[in-house]
């Protein structure tokens, strides 16, 4: 059977060509469905958009680690979202970490993900101990944050939809100040570099500048089960 994603913007359909459905189930904030596919293993799509695959995933990984990296320093890092932990496992491959907060407001993506997609979670001892898990709303958590400071805070967020449009805000981007240390960094997932320029990315920008982050730039990488195949992260850094 073949699964598609339709594109309103672009007017456009993705398909995978999947072998069965595995798993259907409305959360208290999206629809999840998991797909077993021949080419992509298990497939992940939420509220009807293709989120990760088992296989061939790496492109979305890869530019967020590049982006995070820093040669021979331990970093507290901070993920917001990232429920799948295939992000998680690809920090770890790479970067010298001293603490990972992860906080997902969706709870059942964790535990999906640990059935269908066991080797995100499949990692040493010693990098698990380094994890703190917090299932909570990342937005009410950072603004309520006063405990930790972060060398690097992650959003690993869907677009500005109904649930996330507040992870875009000029009060999200003032809490993540708050909570970075002296020239820490932010790295955000900022949508389509072709559908979403004068949606997401100049408006996120223009924030980001009044809230009075420094270095920003603007990160396209290529993601071939996202709407045409290119898409994007921001970075900008606190100003020492």
């Amino acid at each position: 059977m073949l699964i598609k994603e339709y594109n309103n913007q672009s007017k456009t359909v993705f398909g995978i060509e999947c072998k069965k459905l595995l798993y259907k189930k409305k959360t208290n904030y999206q629809e999840i469905k998991i797909y077993s596919s021949e080419l992509y293993g298990n497939i992940m799509m939420l509220d009807g958009c293709f989120m990760v695959t088992e296989y061939g995933n790496d492109q979305y990984h890869d530019k967020c680690v590049e982006l995070c990296y820093k040669k021979s320093k331990e970093l507290d890092i901070l993920i917001i979202g990232g429920g799948d932990f295939g992000l998680v496992k690809n920090l770890f491959k790479s970067i010298k970490i001293k603490k990972l907060h992860l906080v997902e407001i969706d709870g059942k993506v964790i535990d999906i993900s640990m059935k269908y997609f066991p080797d995100f979670f499949n990692m040493k001892k010693k990098e698990k101990e380094k994890i703190v898990i917090t299932i909570d709303d990342g937005y009410e958590w950072l603004i309520k944050n006063k405990e930790y400071k972060f060398d690097v805070i992650i959003v690993d967020c869907t677009d500005p939809n109904i649930l996330a449009k507040k992870l875009y805000s000029t009060k999200f981007y003032k809490s993540i100040n708050k909570s970075l240390k002296k020239s820490g960094f932010m790295v955000q997932q900022s949508g389509s570099m072709i559908l979403d320029q004068k949606k997401i990315i100049e408006p996120t920008v223009s924030k980001l500048k009044k809230v009075g982050f420094s270095n920003i730039t603007v990160n396209p990488f290529h993601m071939p089960i996202y709407p045409l195949g290119l898409w994007s992260f921001i970075k900008c850094k606190k100003q020492s």
